[in-house]
């Protein structure tokens, strides 16, 4: 995320103004990446052929890794506390404190503290936001306070949800709110981010009265189906979706690949070619801001990223000698796990020195929430140290994740590809479209990537 007050502190989201000197050549860097993914499916290829691992096929049921709510009664209920509580403090801040966003809490916490943090520890400790979710702890305490008062139900009126529509709501909302963080600057205000956290607030509860908290929050609650989603990267073995087939929801998977390159496309020099494409089609007058142009580059990626996926399944289904199917495409939703790891690793490629960096600010922050020049906790004058990662480190760490990122998921396309009963020579064929995929997507994520970060080499 390319946050406009980064430059302040001396370092920027995705990259710092130093550039790192690669020692050899970017293509090569890139060639060698390409290379691990492809030996990773050749290697997939050989060990799952033995009969020990071939008989050993991944269970489409077991139930993937989430974090655990079955703490105590009572510090459950302190951890929401204390969440709401942050929330609270967060919206107040927004609506009530300074406009300088420089100094307000709530455009940092938002951002990098919760927006990226939180995305962090559920990658590392699994879906930990139901116990966090503010929003759900409302709707709790509400439907509590309803039962107390007669009412047997509750507060839910436990509308049908359409199938039709399925988890079309959450997709179109994280494209829209990767627009309001990358496209439309909304960073740069409180009181917007404050507004849209009231009307988003009204909107979040009033779906849960409506249609259950459950259904909600599984098909149109953006953050609850993200951080889900996220948290399904790990398990104690590769597995389907054991859900039923819900609608939208391959797009909102791939939204979340798309939105996190695309970030990176916006801040780099090729936008402007794309940029200058659409001025021949668009009128100055209409997009003087840029806002046009960044809305139909945000679709048109998050669409490239849909087709070639569909694609690469129905190649993937035309590879199979005799599909048990003869109707649909059973391969879009099987493979569809393996894609989580990578979104993930974009995450962290292009999120790593933003987090350390930028979220030292919270430190003083939350001592002068409002900017009134307060230090309640007396680390108002703290100051971020931008020396704590530098631009090595960072490609190091972004060429690590990407790399490792596409690693499992080739792995893990090759498990769920056995579990269709093929022979080890049918399963690789049917699996290749899929690894050709993955290639691709290393390279131009890589490429992405390195453009404000890295310097080629002589």
């Amino acid at each position: 995320m390319w946050l406009a007050w980064g430059a302040t502190f001396g370092a920027q989201a995705h990259g710092f103004e130093e550039r790192y000197d690669l020692p050899v050549p970017l293509a090569y860097v890139i060639a060698g990446a390409c290379a691990c993914v492809l030996l990773t499916f050749i290697a997939a290829v050989v060990w799952m052929r033995r009969p020990d691992v071939a008989q050993a096929r991944p269970s489409t049921s077991a139930p993937l890794r989430q974090s655990s709510t079955k703490q105590p009664a009572v510090s459950r209920w302190l951890v929401k506390g204390i969440s709401f509580l942050l929330f609270a403090l967060t919206l107040v801040s927004a609506l009530w404190g300074t406009r300088d966003p420089l100094m307000n809490l709530a455009p940092t916490l938002i951002w990098i503290g919760w927006w990226v943090g939180l995305s962090f520890a559920v990658i590392i400790l699994g879906n930990i936001w139901p116990l966090l979710d503010p929003w759900r702890s409302l709707f709790e305490l509400l439907n509590a306070g309803a039962k107390m008062l007669g009412r047997r139900n509750g507060i839910a009126l436990n509308w049908p949800w359409p199938a039709r529509i399925g988890r079309w709501p959450a997709t179109v909302l994280l494209l829209v709110w990767c627009g309001l963080e990358v496209i439309y600057p909304i960073a740069m205000s409180p009181l917007k981010l404050g507004c849209l956290a009231v009307v988003w607030s009204v909107i979040n509860v009033t779906g849960m009265v409506c249609f259950g908290r459950e259904v909600w929050q599984r098909h149109a609650d953006v953050f609850a189906v993200y951080f889900s989603t996220l948290g399904r990267q790990f398990g104690n073995c590769p597995t389907a979706e054991s859900e039923a087939p819900v609608a939208g929801k391959v797009g909102f998977v791939l939204a979340m690949l798309s939105t996190v390159l695309f970030d990176g496309l916006h801040g780099s020099a090729t936008w402007g070619y794309f940029d200058g494409a659409l001025t021949v089609w668009i009128p100055q007058w209409l997009d003087t801001n840029g806002y046009v142009a960044g809305i139909l580059g945000l679709i048109t990626v998050w669409l490239i990223f849909v087709a070639a996926y569909r694609l690469t399944c129905r190649l993937c289904f035309a590879l199979i000698p005799t599909p048990a199917s003869s109707s649909g495409n059973p391969l879009t939703r099987l493979f569809l796990p393996t894609l989580i790891p990578i979104a993930a690793a974009y995450l962290i490629a292009h999120n790593f020195s933003n987090l350390l960096i930028q979220g030292q600010t919270l430190i003083s922050l939350l001592s002068d929430p409002l900017g009134r020049q307060w230090d309640i906790l007396g680390t108002a004058k703290f100051y971020p140290d931008i020396g704590l990662v530098d631009a090595k480190l960072t490609w190091i760490v972004a060429l690590a994740a990407i790399v490792g990122g596409h690693v499992i998921s080739i792995w893990r396309a090759h498990r769920l590809a056995l579990s269709m009963g093929l022979s080890g020579a049918h399963t690789a064929i049917t699996a290749l479209p899929l690894t050709l995929l993955m290639i691709v997507y290393t390279g131009i994520s890589l490429m992405v990537l390195a453009a404000p970060m890295v310097s080629p080499a002589p």
